[in-house]
């Protein structure tokens, strides 16, 4: 409810006239309700401060009017008792007009708050696309030079930056419309398989191995969406992959226990800095100091990994080096 603006001249005048008409009556006619008008009109320019005084001076104005003009002589706790329940409802009022307020200042800070995060998704977006063209236009450019070390270098350099857009898009998408997931029958292994083939051109430079390993014999069949899936895998790779030694090795291991499907990665790098942990799956969450990445790549795992029903943990290994374990049910495909 928009409460109408009055001058405040207006609010004192229609005030006074109220304290004058009580002045003007007996004590037993009680006028003191009507004092609820200047308590409306004036309501959306006082603070709640300001809001308790005035009402507090309303009351004790309908109060006045047991001495004035006389003194009640008679039926003294009747008039009495009028006039204290008249302060009551003032009371209630202002507290209501109180509440009022304050629900409507949190409605407009929330209309401001989605307005600029849907500018942001917006900018975002938009940036995102007229970035990614000239990005694709480079990647296609370099097939027409070869190969060679610098070629490599830059193609490497450029679908780093790619897979960043994609990652914050992605990432926007999924906070403002939700992560959709296309559940389907899919394996795990091939699944795998796939994210190590796309992820090995970016660790051949380095000599980075990217090994995978399978615990037991069992099928890897599962209810996912391969392509998120799949994009979590290659996620947490590359972060190990980034994050690892010249020459070093990459594990991923694929086991599944009790109904659960567990991805395992590891590597030997530096490992978390302790007090980045609990951090270190929200947005834009670093991984140790003057390392590459925005930290949208584990943010997004943890999306990807909630949306299947999952849960994600980091931790660092006794030797050296980091590992971060995905859980997944696996629901029975049909």
């Amino acid at each position: 409810m928009r409460l109408a603006r009055a001058p405040i001249a207006l609010v004192w005048a229609i005030w006074l006239l109220i304290l004058l008409l009580e002045l003007a009556t007996p004590p037993s006619v009680v006028l003191g309700i009507l004092y609820v008008v200047p308590l409306l009109l004036g309501a959306s320019q006082r603070s709640p401060g300001q809001a308790w005084r005035f009402v507090l001076l309303c009351c004790s104005s309908t109060l006045l009017n047991l001495l004035v003009p006389l003194p009640v002589a008679q039926e003294v706790l009747s008039v009495l008792i009028d006039r204290l329940l008249v302060c009551l409802s003032l009371v209630v009022i202002t507290a209501l007009l109180v509440r009022n307020r304050e629900l409507e200042q949190q409605r407009i800070a929330m209309e401001v708050e989605l307005a600029q995060a849907q500018l942001r998704g917006d900018v975002i977006a938009t940036l995102a696309h007229d970035i990614k063209t000239p990005v694709l236009g480079t990647l296609a450019s370099l097939s027409l030079l070869g190969s060679g070390g610098a070629v490599e270098a830059i193609r490497s350099s450029q679908q780093r930056c790619l897979r960043l857009i994609d990652d914050l898009l992605q990432v926007f998408r999924a906070e403002q419309e939700g992560l959709r997931v296309q559940l389907q029958c899919c394996n795990l292994l091939a699944i795998a398989q796939e994210a190590i083939r796309t992820v090995a051109p970016i660790a051949a430079p380095r000599q980075i191995s990217l090994v995978l390993r399978q615990q037991g014999s069992g099928g890897m069949e599962l209810q996912a969406d391969p392509s998120l899936l799949q994009r979590l895998i290659e996620n947490l790779l590359l972060n190990a992959v980034h994050h690892s030694l010249r020459a070093q090795r990459v594990w991923l291991q694929l086991s599944q226990r009790d109904g659960t499907c567990r991805i395992d990665v590891r590597d030997g790098g530096q490992g978390f800095p302790p007090e980045q942990l609990p951090q270190l799956f929200q947005r834009f969450g670093q991984r140790g100091s003057g390392t590459p990445g925005a930290g949208l790549g584990l943010y997004l795992c943890r999306l990807i990994t909630e949306a299947h029903g999952g849960r994600i943990q980091a931790s660092n290994l006794s030797g050296g080096g980091a590992r971060v374990v995905v859980e997944l049910p696996q629901q029975e495909c049909s």
